[in-house]
């Protein structure tokens, strides 16, 4: 159901200029072209995976030969350090660059955003932690990304790790300006990598739908990227060279993103002290989370999952006891598994990620009140893996 409510002032932001199709990643002189960019130093900001794969030469040799002069950042392995994010800022400072463009995963993307714009406004990273403003607006900024699933190149946020802990920057000037959706791109994600990136946009429109700061433009963003993944993420985990799968993939990635504007709810929060203990890739522990995440805000949400249920899987009556069930299937049957007892963490770890949980990742989006008591009773079903039980207890 896609509530056309305008009691609230909601402020949505996306990308201006978005090409989308096979192949697309060698356009990205177009976008440039387009702001009126068609020469000086680019700088591209890439994971290491990316340029093992080779995928980086799709789109630096059109550059080139559209007369650009081309530097690479790719120092970036898995989680982004505040250490790497120094030593990128330092390189996006040392010429005059005309653009930035980010390719690869979350990480790449997000720290592309604080090139940009740290490449030309004074200070540290540290500077900029959290809500902020950037006194220069940064340099133009293009995302394409190579995984499917975490939507960073639709969102305002780069995040790193800070001293072992999530750390965000948060700003409307970080949204890119261009956005490349290339399946192309893709195609050789492992089936690992495809589930928990899938598994991450699930969970952003899961999650966004349910925000108390949801409004119509989320909510059919969330839609399509719920249904989208639903119906294409298994196939696309099987099999890694079904383009029409991909194709999806990638879509539903961007629109989860687009979702996003609503913010995430308590999924998000559990998942990171998950991660905080146990190591994992980020869309892991948020599908690991997700459906005990719809379980606990039923009560509130119940008309509105009902509407998805039937949108989605078609259940006019009783649906979201299945929407759960579709869920957490869809994240077994990945290989994911829905107990923290299953991935080494003891029931005496649970205090410990209550209290994280209220004190460092509050979420006012939540439509269902996050107390200790409730919370306390979310880890418990989630410590055995009991879904069942956490939707007897939290739908009433």
């Amino acid at each position: 159901m896609i509530l056309f409510n305008s009691e609230n002032t909601r402020t949505c932001l996306s990308p201006s200029h978005v090409l989308y199709g096979d192949g697309a990643a060698k356009q990205v002189a177009d976008i440039l072209t387009a702001r009126q960019i068609s020469q000086g130093n680019l700088l591209i900001v890439a994971d290491q995976e990316v340029v093992k794969l080779g995928l980086i030469e799709q789109i630096m040799e059109p550059l080139k030969e559209a007369d650009f002069n081309v530097d690479f950042f790719s120092d970036i392995v898995g989680e982004p350090t505040l250490e790497v994010a120094n030593a990128l800022v330092d390189t996006s400072r040392s010429k005059p660059y005309e653009a930035v463009i980010g390719v690869g995963g979350g990480s790449a993307l997000d720290m592309s955003k604080l090139a940009a714009a740290l490449a030309v406004n004074d200070g540290a990273v540290t500077d900029y932690l959290g809500p902020t403003r950037f006194p220069i607006n940064p340099l133009p900024l293009i995302n394409v990304p190579t995984t499917a699933g975490t939507g960073a190149e639709a969102t305002a946020v780069s995040m790193l790790a800070i001293e072992g802990k999530k750390a965000i920057v948060f700003s409307s000037q970080l949204v890119p300006m261009g956005v490349v959706l290339d399946p192309l791109m893709t195609m050789t994600l492992p089936p690992h990598v495809t589930a928990a990136t899938g598994l991450d946009a699930l969970s952003h429109g899961l999650e966004a739908f349910m925000s108390l700061n949801a409004s119509p433009f989320t909510d059919s963003q969330a839609i399509i990227t719920i249904s989208t993944v639903i119906q294409w993420l298994k196939t696309a985990y099987n099999e890694g060279d079904n383009l029409n799968a991909r194709r999806a993939m990638a879509y539903a990635a961007y629109t989860g993103g687009l979702s996003l504007n609503a913010g995430v709810v308590l999924g998000h929060s559990v998942a990171y002290t998950i991660s905080n203990r146990a190591k994992m890739p980020h869309g892991v522990s948020c599908a690991m989370a997700l459906p005990y995440t719809i379980a606990f805000n039923l009560q509130e949400c119940s008309e509105k999952l009902q509407s998805l249920a039937n949108l989605v899987l078609g259940e006019s009556e009783n649906g979201v006891p299945k929407l759960i069930d579709k869920v957490s299937s869809l994240v077994a049957e990945l290989g994911i598994p829905l107990s923290l007892k299953e991935i080494g963490l003891q029931e005496n770890d649970l205090g410990g990620m209550v209290e994280e949980c209220l004190s460092k990742y509050p979420r006012p989006t939540n439509p269902s009140p996050i107390t200790r008591e409730r919370l306390e009773k979310f880890y418990s079903f989630m410590y055995d893996g009991d879904v069942d039980q956490c939707c007897s207890y939290f739908g009433g």
